[in-house]
Order: structure tokens, then sequence, then C-alpha cells
């Protein structure tokens, strides 16, 4: 076997001493959890620390320091700067990376080896201080997966015990509520919920409206045409904002704590819980903005629109732009009534038409009720009542002492009394890490029986004001009134129709027929 030896070629020029060495273009990245004092100064001290020490180095040029503050390390998918650090290496900027441990760099096991993988391919190396590894050792994927797994435990360690310290302060009753986008509410130096009182003008208005009959989305449109600006300082504002509004409890001085939980702390999703987690329901945390019978009024009207069904079980949509509106039932059929713009000859006329025969003529043949005759019904309908107004003041007086006299069997206090016996004994199988199953139900179920039993209260309580308030309208009005919309809501609950007269109900419980 015959070796030859070829020698290198002599470059012309070429001076290994003189030869200029390419500095490695060093990145730097760092991040802290929270936005205490305590932590913020930890976030600069490492930004100056990573500076000066790349620096320093006369084989490297700084190219950035990149800094993520306040937040979560479990995934990179709200790390700005850390994103924007991984875009820069694809673009060939970075030569190597410092940062200060596995933790700082990422707790997800998967996240943080795909991107040291990624930046090995991109011969791109890592290095981590706290650990002393460099991800293109031999043994640095060995020692980085493993310390990235316990980096991943810590922080599922951390989660639980935050959990367990939020469910242990809900027991307590000690209500955590972020206000800074809270409608209605401030905090004072201690973090309790304090009113408003500019804001609270805006919920109440959004109350009072709902209840007199507008809809999410005409209360939003209203709001936005008055130049009124949400929590958040939008002027934009959604009927889905308007709903939450009316359905969040804390407005009439209750807390429901846990609404929502994490799925899992890497993910950080939060869903709707539905029973999966205990909650907790504190009652007159804070002042109140809205009294209770008027918030309870309010779900009950919500439930009952969202249960509004046309004869073909599809749901109605609510409207509430004219004063007629939702309250005019057929007799034949029992589908509402609908507003319409009507050319007869030429003439054109507003009338009210059966739902169902709009839809299919042959299914139902009520009359059309034009609108100038429908109110001129009314009119007589109430002038009727005035007119005969000591037969009237009968009437409604008897009204009134009956729903005095009727009581419920189970009041909200004896509901109470049960709910926080059956509390205790909780809390005594709970310490003995026993299954309480049993109570949780049947608690549950008496917490379904006292907000019931709160509805079924206002309601009554409703119904005794409506009587009163007709009482007073019989005495203090002329014999012969004009037609006002204002009127229509305050006094009446549904018009029906029939071929030759219409039926008006009002809300405190009287009837009157018209031949119309």
């Amino acid at each position: 076997m015959n070796v030859i030896k070829i020698p290198a070629k002599p470059q012309k020029g070429n001076n290994t001493a003189k030869q200029e060495v390419k500095r490695l273009r060093v990145a730097a990245y760092c991040r802290v959890s929270t936005d205490n004092d305590e932590q913020a100064t930890s976030y600069e001290t490492q930004i100056e620390h990573y500076t000066e020490y790349i620096n320093k180095n006369p084989e490297w040029v700084l190219v950035n320091v990149y800094a993520d503050e306040g937040i979560s390390a479990t995934n990179t998918k709200k790390r700005d700067q850390f994103n924007a650090m991984i875009e820069d290496c694809k673009r060939g900027l970075i030569d190597m990376i410092l940062t200060k441990s596995i933790s700082r760099f990422a707790r997800n096991t998967v996240d943080c080896l795909n991107y040291i993988r990624m930046l090995k391919g991109m011969n791109i190396p890592v290095f981590f201080e706290k650990e002393s590894i460099n991800t293109m050792d031999a043994k640095g994927e060995v020692l980085l997966t493993i310390m990235a797994s316990l980096a991943q435990q810590e922080s599922e360690s951390i989660s639980k015990n935050v959990k367990l310290g939020m469910q242990y302060r809900f027991q307590q009753g000690k209500v955590m509520v972020n206000a800074r986008c809270f409608l209605g509410y401030d905090k004072d130096e201690e973090g309790h919920l304090i009113v408003n009182p500019e804001q609270a003008a805006i919920v109440k208005r959004i109350f009072l409206e709902y209840l007199e009959g507008a809809s999410c989305q005409k209360i939003a449109k209203g709001l936005e045409r008055d130049g009124i600006l949400t929590a958040r300082g939008n002027p934009r504002w959604h009927d889905s904002t308007v709903r939450k509004i009316l359905e969040n409890e804390k407005y009439m001085g209750d807390v429901l704590l846990q609404k929502t939980y994490t799925v899992d702390f890497l993910s950080k999703k939060r869903v709707k819980n539905n029973g999966i987690m205990p909650q907790y329901y504190i009652e007159d945390d804070h002042e109140a903005i809205i009294p209770k019978d008027l918030f309870l009024k309010v779900q009950e009207e919500m439930a009952r629109r969202s249960a509004d069904r046309d004869c073909m079980g599809k749901k109605r949509r609510f409207s509430a732009n004219h004063a007629f509106s939702q309250i005019v039932f057929c007799a034949e059929c029992g589908e509402t009534f609908k507003r319409l713009h009507w050319n007869n000859r030429g003439r054109k006329y507003i009338v009210w038409r059966c739902s169902s025969r709009l839809h299919d003529n042959s299914t139902c043949s009520a009359r059309t009720v034009r609108e100038d005759v429908l109110q001129e019904a009314f009119l007589e309908a109430v002038n009727q009542i005035v007119g005969n107004s000591r037969e009237y003041l009968r009437v409604l007086q008897q009204n009134l002492e009956l729903a005095i006299k009727q009581v419920n069997p189970d009041s909200v206090e004896y509901l109470d009394a049960q709910m926080a016996e059956l509390q205790h004994e909780l809390i005594d199988r709970t310490e003995r890490h026993e299954n309480y199953d049993d109570l949780a139900e049947e608690i549950l179920h008496l917490r379904q029986l006292r907000e019931q039993t709160v509805m079924d209260d206002a309601a009554k309580a409703e119904y005794q004001n409506r009587i009163k308030e007709l009482q007073a309208f019989i005495r203090s009005q002329p014999k012969q009134l004009t037609f006002d919309d204002g009127l229509v809501k305050r006094l009446l609950s549904k018009v029906t129709v029939f071929p030759e007269h219409l039926v008006f109900e009002f809300k405190s419980g009287v009837t009157v027929s018209v031949e119309k």
C-alpha cells in the first residue's frame, strides 16, 4: 500500500496571526414571573448583568437582551420577547444564547426540548448558567431533559399550592375580585369593594331599561349613543357585555367564588365550573348597587325571554321597540302578533298580525288589527276602569288582601338555618376525609329552593306593588285619557285578540274586555 501525502496549497497573504477572529453574536434571555418590587429589581438586575457580562468578552458582541416581565413560563404563547428572540435566530442574527436557568427559559419540558432542538438545528447553542449546561455538548440534552422535567414538576407543585391557598381563602369567605375592569366598583386600601357612584348610575340604568322591556342590544346601542364607556374604557358596547352585567350577582352585594377553574397548569386554560369543583357563595359581602328583589326580577325576566318559543318550538326573537311588542297574542293559535307597515289601495297603515299567519296563512285565520284601533281599545279599557273606579278599587283591594295572605311554607330564614347545619357537617366530614357527596347534593338542592323562594317573594311583592300602583292611578286620573306608550308598559301585561273583541290583562290582575 502506497500512501501519498498531498500538501496544502500555500495561500497568498494568509497570515493566521493577522487574521481577524469572527466575534460571536450573543443574545441573553431573562424573565421574572411576578410584578412585585422584589421581582422587578431582579428583572432589572438580570438585564444589567447580561449586558455587562457579554460586553466584557472580546470574542462576543451583544445582539440584545430579551426580557419578559410578569409572565408565566409554563408556555411560550404570550412571551413576546422570547418569541422575538426565536424569530431573530431564524433570521440568522444570533450565534449563541445565554440564560440564567432552565426554569427561566421554560418550565414545560416539551416546549423546552423543542426549542433547544430547533436552535441546535440552526447551530445555535444555549448556555444555562445555573446548571452549567451547554446544549451543544454531548451530555447536554440528557441533563437538559432531567432538569426540565424537574422544573415542570416544580411549576406543577407551585400551581397546586396556589390552588389550595385560593380554596382555603374561599372557605374563609375572603373575596378576591379584580375591580380594574369591573363597572360600578373600586377597591379601598384594604382590598374591599366600594361603590363608584358615577359607574353605579350606569349599572342602574342598564337594569331598569331591561325591566322596562329593552333588549340587551337596544341597551348597548343607547349607551354607545350617549358616549358612555365600558369598564375597560371602550366606547363600543356589545349585547354580551350588557348580559354579563345583568347576570352578575355582585351587583346585589353577593359573590359566587370559583365560577371557573384551570384545567391544567401547562395550558392555563380556564373553563366554566359546572359542578366539577366546589363553589362558595357569600351573601352581603359588600354594598349592593341593585336591590336583591330588583336583581331577581331581572333574572326571572331573562329566563322568561330565553324560554319564549313560538308555535313551531323555535325561540322567539325578543323585541321591545314598541309599547305592544311581545304582549299581543292570538286567541286562535296562541302566537304573538307582529307590527307591520300595511298598504291598502294606496292608504298606508300600521297593523298587527298573527306571526303564524304571516309564515303560512292557512294555519291561522286571526284578524289583522290596526295599531290606531289597538290604541283606542286600550284607552277604552283604562277609561272603563277609571269610570267604574269604585268597583275596580274593590276588586283590587280583594286581590291585594289575597296576595298578602299567601304564605310560603319554606321561608328564607328556615332554609338558611338548614344549610348552616349541613355546612358544619360538611366541614366535619371533610376534616375526617369522609365522603360528603350526599351533603353536597342536599346543600345544592336547598340553595336552589332558597333562590326560588326569594324569587317568589319578589314576584309577590311586585304583584302587590302593581295593585297599589293601579289603585293610585285610578284615584289620581281624570275621566278621559290620551294614549301614552309609557302607560302601556307600566300597566299592561297582555292583550288577546279575538274575532269580535280584545281582552286586556293588567299587571294588577284586572281583566277588561273591549269590543273592537
